[in-house]
């Protein structure tokens, strides 16, 4: 039976965006599939009303959708199977909210969350997410990924702040990645909620890509810059043994061997 060929564009289109590790914009989608842009839209357009695909709000690039979920187990349904017995044990030792956030274009987006028992806690909605530069695990996000990719999106979101009267220095800001990668963590006071403090630190994959960062957040009334420190090896280590998890350091192991 002869396939459909506008099918099997629509399914390599499908294959290139899911399989990017970044958003792809519509002369890149076409250049790399051997398409026209408009034969490349309409396909994408066909893709997004699915929600196979869907476009960045901002840099208007195309990244993996939400039903795509709906065709395979995801890598963060995984994820979170995955990382839930040490935000289980990570919870129980700071007695705070614990989240587990992963990067989306330039977002990132809570995929699980523990509430601290305490009847003043801080804890965001799994799904809802926020520009991807800000707070304690934006930091983290921005600290570990490629220079070309923080830069790219620098350039794209001009760091615009979430809290108005907290501008964002762009100096400032890269200087303090360095500090970031260095030390293993980020914390941040009132960033992206009023009255609220986040501690953060990163998650790798096998090939050493950040993949997702675990936050504690509190109310800043009990978590001060003193707190939040003392705090960071305990989520240092809760991110560390999920990264082993994800086998993060195995392959350089075995290179050495």
């Amino acid at each position: 039976m002869k396939p459909v060929r506008s099918v099997e564009r629509a399914i390599s289109i499908l294959f290139l965006v899911v399989q990017s590790d970044r958003p792809m914009g519509l002369s890149e989608i076409s250049r790399t599939i051997g398409l026209d842009k408009a034969t490349s839209l309409r396909l994408l357009s066909t893709l997004a009303q699915a929600k196979l695909v869907q476009q960045d709000s901002i840099t208007r690039h195309y990244m993996p959708g939400a039903n795509i979920s709906r065709l395979y187990n995801s890598w963060r349904s995984d994820l979170r199977h995955i990382s839930r017995p040490y935000l289980e044990v990570l919870l129980r030792e700071v007695q705070e909210s614990v989240c587990l956030v992963c990067p989306r274009g330039t977002e990132r987006v809570t995929i699980d969350a523990l509430a601290a028992s305490h009847e003043l806690c801080v804890i965001p909605a799994i799904g809802s997410a926020t520009p991807i530069y800000a707070g304690a695990s934006g930091q983290v996000l921005m600290a570990h990924m490629p220079e070309s990719e923080r830069e790219r999106i620098i350039k794209a979101t001009n760091l615009r702040p979430v809290i108005p009267s907290r501008a964002i220095d762009r100096k400032s800001y890269v200087e303090q990645l360095k500090k970031v990668r260095d030390e293993g963590f980020a914390y941040s006071i009132g960033d992206v909620t009023p009255g609220s403090s986040a501690i953060s630190a990163p998650v790798f994959d096998a090939d050493a890509n950040i993949v997702a960062t675990i936050v504690v957040r509190g109310p800043q009334t009990r978590l001060m810059e003193k707190e939040l420190i003392k705090m960071a090896p305990h989520v240092m280590k809760a991110a560390n043994d999920i990264s082993h998890e994800l086998g993060y350091g195995q392959l350089q192991k075995a290179a050495i061997s």
